[in-house]
């Protein structure tokens, strides 16, 4: 295995989870516009609606950066039918539910992320993050404290590609001006974070709690 020069990372189910369940926030804020959703339901459609979204159209760099429309048709496709009457009511609601989760505290933080954040450093490892995200995440990684770590960050909404267009791996090892094989790809997404960046020469571990969490990578960085 060729020397790792930069860590790449995942946010979502890598460093970071929702803090309750999707259903239980969204029935939260429904209720202030006086509908009711039933939680667990609407925590697995919003699941299924996420797994069968199309992916977000090949932009320039750069793009908006915020996925607003992106956003509605997934939080739109996880609510029933006839769930808000009125289109001004569930214009309310996505934009109170979209700006809820500009906010750290609506995300937790897997237990062993900043003790491998530190051990890591004292390597002087170059930690960058990897997202299929949008504008939203600056604000909660620096909010929860873990933006300090990284040297770069690549945000699929800033950049105009997503996970696992190739272009967007290209473009990571071009900015970072690292050889693709000296890149370490890390996520919970077999097809986003091992194959994607595999098949464009990065090494790559997948993160799969409670098999295997973030201490696999020090283990390989230790090596």
């Amino acid at each position: 295995m060729a020397r790792i020069r930069a860590i790449v990372f995942d946010v979502g189910g890598t460093l970071i989870y929702p803090i309750d369940p999707i259903g239980e926030t969204y029935a939260r804020f429904a209720s202030r516009h006086r509908v009711k959703l039933p939680i667990v339901a609407t925590t697995a459609a919003f699941h299924e609606a996420l797994k069968n979204s199309a992916p977000r159209p090949k932009g320039t760099i750069p793009s908006n950066g915020d996925d607003r429309t992106w956003w509605k048709q997934v939080v739109k496709a996880s609510l029933p039918a006839q769930a808000f009457a009125e289109s001004a009511a569930f214009e309310a609601f996505f934009e109170e539910v979209y700006l809820y989760y500009a906010k750290p505290e609506a995300w937790g933080i897997y237990p062993e992320v900043f003790e491998v954040f530190e051990s890591l450093r004292d390597r002087v490892m170059n930690l960058t993050v990897l997202s299929n995200w949008d504008g939203r995440l600056h604000s909660v990684l620096d909010g929860n404290g873990l933006g300090e770590f990284f040297s770069a960050r690549f945000i699929s909404a800033e950049l105009g590609w997503e996970k696992p267009d190739p272009a967007i791996y290209r473009h990571v090892a071009d900015v970072l001006n690292i050889p693709p094989h000296s890149l370490l790809s890390v996520g919970d997404d077999v097809r986003k974070d091992v194959e994607g960046p595999r098949k464009a020469g990065w090494q790559t571990v997948q993160i799969e709690r409670p098999l295997r969490d973030l201490w696999e990578v020090v283990r390989i960085v230790g090596k």
